[in-house]
């Protein structure tokens, strides 16, 4: 739990940046209905010690923003993005110019909002429409975020004080299992604060947060009592893994972003604390709840020649969530060419890729089945039968044969290493607001072990199958 000196200087924030906001609005003129602190720093009162955020929203009225709410979807989309930005460059960024603030960002989630840093904070100053919850589901939200009041409201309302120490322990179990949020290292997104408070408040404690985090994917929380079967048949959620339906909106599944791989590790976890409380090992089950950095310890000599890692330093100038979705982006493109040759032959077998952050510093990670590769493989052309395709194939190739209905030939690869391939893809897709260093540090080192100790075990995988692979 948070000391009270800590919670006093997160209120202290809070009042400076809202009194800050309203004297700007009031010297522009500007309109609104509220400025609160919403998520875990604000009515709810859900924060851990020492790993706080503020969320600051500022409240709009949809009538005195009719004309732009009254355009078809995709237009009124993107005059909300002109309108918004607006906000953010004429009125947030100049109340907060006479602050100590720092790293001060305008980004772009769903719309532009305003990042910065306050007295060791991290605070975002954000717009929603103050739209009711009957208009949210009859209607649906006007921005993502217009649900976020709605369910602070929510959350304190349901919360004991008991009950709030246990949502404090069940994100501390999440976040040192590396799998909470946009920070998450198990893969792209993790747990948020809401979907465990949602936990909490359904089964009253920790012990049956835990037991229905663990049986997500069997027994979705649903407000409406749906079934998994019931909630696959709608379209929206046709892909989802997992289920936690919000109960502010019920056509959303607060869930549907979290990363499988995510999701399989945190069960593990759990799987892991019951069997040591089992074992009577006590001190095993409490230290799951303590957070610990992602050791930097040097992988098993038999691994080290299947894995591979990138760094990179920000320059500050774009947001981090932004720069890892765009390393993710990049990681999937190099396996994906890593996987197999452009004809759709095997390459280099399977691969694991992660992306992991601290601070200024990112990496992406690899863990590669076969790094080497033959220097050529037999390539399936078309059917046979399939007489003008055949004859511009055979017509290509020197040396082809038919087998099972099909034309075979011989193809030469290009790429033999699949290290050289990643550097060739890594150095031609450079990133904005990324340097690419050619030394690898801690950040590349955690990225691995996060890939062997976290990944791995929930993967499909089996690295004893592996070529190389050594007892």
């Amino acid at each position: 739990m948070p000391s009270k000196s800590e919670i006093l200087a997160q209120q202290e924030i809070i009042k400076k940046l809202t009194h800050a906001l309203e004297q700007q609005a009031d010297v522009q003129g500007r309109i609104y209905s509220f400025i609160e602190a919403q998520g875990s720093t604000g009515e709810k009162q859900t924060q851990l010690r020492g790993a706080a955020d503020i969320d600051l929203f500022v409240g709009l009225r949809p009538d005195d923003y009719s004309e732009t709410l009254s355009l078809p979807a995709t237009e009124r989309h993107r005059a909300l993005d002109v309108t918004l930005d607006d906000i953010v460059e004429k009125w947030f960024i100049p109340a907060i110019q006479d602050l100590d603030v720092h790293d001060v960002q305008k980004t772009f989630s769903q719309h532009p909002y305003l990042s910065l840093k306050m007295d060791g904070l991290d605070i975002d100053i954000l717009c929603c429409f103050d739209i009711s919850q009957d208009e949210i589901m009859s209607k649906g939200p006007i921005t993502a975020v217009d649900r976020t009041v709605h369910h602070s409201r929510h959350i304190a309302d349901s919360l004991t004080e008991r009950m709030r120490e246990d949502v404090r322990l069940l994100k501390s179990f999440v976040r040192a299992s590396h799998a909470y949020g946009d920070m998450c290292a198990v893969g792209r997104m993790g747990f948020t604060g809401y979907a465990l408070e949602l936990l909490v408040v359904a089964s009253g404690s920790l012990d049956g947060a835990l037991k229905a985090l663990a049986a997500l994917d069997q027994a979705p929380h649903d407000p409406l009592n749906r079934s998994l079967e019931q909630l696959k048949k709608i379209p929206a959620f046709r892909d989802n893994i997992i289920f936690i339906i919000d109960p502010v909106d019920t056509g959303r599944n607060v869930a549907s972003s979290f990363s499988p791989r995510a999701y399989r590790w945190l069960k593990k976890r759990i799987q892991e604390i019951r069997s040591a409380e089992k074992a009577g090992k006590h001190k095993v089950a409490l230290d799951a709840f303590l957070e610990s950095s992602i050791p930097t310890a040097n992988l098993p000599d038999w691994l080290v020649p299947h894995a591979l890692a990138y760094e990179f330093t920000s320059d500050g100038s774009v947001h981090y969530t932004i720069l890892r979705d765009k390393l993710y982006r990049l990681a999937r493109k190099v396996s994906s060419q890593l996987k197999r040759e452009r004809t759709g032959e095997p390459r280099f077998g399977n691969i694991l890729i992660e992306v992991y952050f601290e601070n200024a510093m990112f990496s992406i990670g690899f863990l590669i089945e076969s790094p080497a590769a033959e220097e050529s493989y037999e390539r399936r052309g078309p059917p046979a039968e399939l007489v003008e395709g055949a004859r511009e194939f055979r017509s290509t190739h020197k040396e082809v044969s038919e087998r099972d209905g099909f034309l075979w030939t011989i193809e030469r690869r290009k790429w033999t290493d699949a290290f050289a391939l990643a550097d060739n893809i890594v150095n031609r897709n450079p990133i904005n607001g990324l340097t690419h260093n050619p030394d690898r540090g801690i950040v590349s080192a955690r990225v691995l072990n996060a890939l062997y100790l976290y990944a791995v075990p929930v993967e499909s995988i089996l690295l004893e199958q592996w070529q190389g692979f050594k007892e």
